[in-house]
């Protein structure tokens, strides 16, 4: 379980980052990663000039979006595995304020970084 928390999991934005980076694996792209995290940094922008309340249904919708991905594929290959998909639930899930979704982005963007070294390891 993904805790959005960084003084509850003050590993958060390394080894539990890396962790789920490794789960992810080579099974997804980091350019399928890289459009969901460009997304919620969107979000993340928007919501340092909206209402939070105008931005949440967004950050909401993107288990929908990820859901969708999960049934997509390319070269007969799923888009995003089941790995990436409980990820992005358990991160959305947990958004209900600002400082949630910064750790939201702060934390995808850990994931990211530590997923491109295992997809240069191929």
């Amino acid at each position: 379980m993904i805790e959005l928390d960084y003084k509850k999991d003050p590993e958060l934005f390394n080894k539990t980052a890396e962790k789920w980076a490794k789960e992810i694996g080579k099974d997804v792209k980091d350019t399928q990663i890289r459009k969901f995290y460009d997304k919620v940094l969107e979000l993340y922008e928007r919501s340092q000039k909206e209402d939070f309340s105008e931005i949440l249904p967004f950050v909401k919708m993107l288990n929908s979006k990820v859901a969708y991905a999960s049934q997509r594929s390319s070269g007969g290959k799923k888009l995003v595995n089941k790995a990436f998909v409980k990820m992005m639930n358990e991160c959305v899930n947990q958004v209900n304020s600002k400082e949630k979704l910064k750790n939201f982005k702060l934390f995808f963007e850990a994931v990211l970084g530590f997923h491109k070294s295992i997809e240069g390891r191929k």
